[in-house]
């Protein structure tokens, strides 16, 4: 009984993905307590929650909260970057690096 190419991928298909996902919980961590707490404390969670279905064995739950929490975490460094910027550029225009003070 030899199975067809058709049938080994969809048996294939079926079977997960044995490497865990990464959990990205220190850049969580350091996006949170550098750039952008609110959405930062949200990719920490996430992050935290993918480790804990990890070690229950839960991968596929495990994927979707690490996609999560790498989301957020772009997320947080792009607001953080915005608004640094933003207070950097401010800082500028109202001349609090000038000399002349």
């Amino acid at each position: 009984m030899e199975t067809t190419e058709t049938e080994a991928g969809t048996d294939a298909a079926n079977v997960p993905d044995p490497v865990a996902p990464r959990t990205h919980l220190v850049g969580s961590v350091l996006s949170a307590a550098l750039l952008f707490l609110p959405t930062g404390l949200v990719a920490v969670i996430f992050a935290w929650r993918t480790r804990v279905l990890i070690d229950r064995g839960d991968l596929l739950s495990a994927r979707r909260s690490s996609r999560v929490a790498l989301a957020f975490m772009i997320v947080t460094i792009v607001i953080g970057v915005v608004v640094y910027a933003g207070l950097l550029a401010a800082l500028l225009a109202l001349g609090a690096f000038s000399g002349a003070g």
